[in-house]
């Protein structure tokens, strides 16, 4: 058996307010740094080595990284989400390194096999 698969598409051709008193919710907190979007109760610390062929592209994604003296680039991160973390680092491929911490590193091992 086939699945039938559909697709809608929606098209507002107008709109109008229908009350002149608008509330904002009591419980709305808006987002005024970055640093309020992406937080959790507890992170750690990571720090990845990218090799040195592609420091300068890293450079400007990470700017807050530091040369090594064998030429790689070393970045700090701070993880709430080991998941996101294993994904940032593979992208690489053989070009990042996981240096610390030991957990960080067997999660990324975990997933290469």
């Amino acid at each position: 058996m086939r699945a039938l698969k559909a697709t809608f598409a929606v098209t507002i051709s107008s709109a109008r307010n229908k009350s002149s008193d608008f509330r904002p919710q009591v419980l709305f907190k808006p987002i005024r740094k970055p640093a309020e979007l992406l937080r959790a109760e507890k992170t750690v610390t990571a720090k990845v080595a990218f090799s040195a062929p592609i420091v300068r592209w890293l450079e400007e994604r990470y700017p807050g990284g530091r040369k090594d003296n064998d030429g790689r680039y070393v970045v700090t991160f701070k993880v709430a989400d080991p998941a996101w973390f294993v994904r940032e680092v593979l992208q690489y491929g053989a070009e990042a390194e996981v240096l610390e911490p030991e957990g960080m590193r067997e999660a990324v091992r975990r997933v290469v096999g």
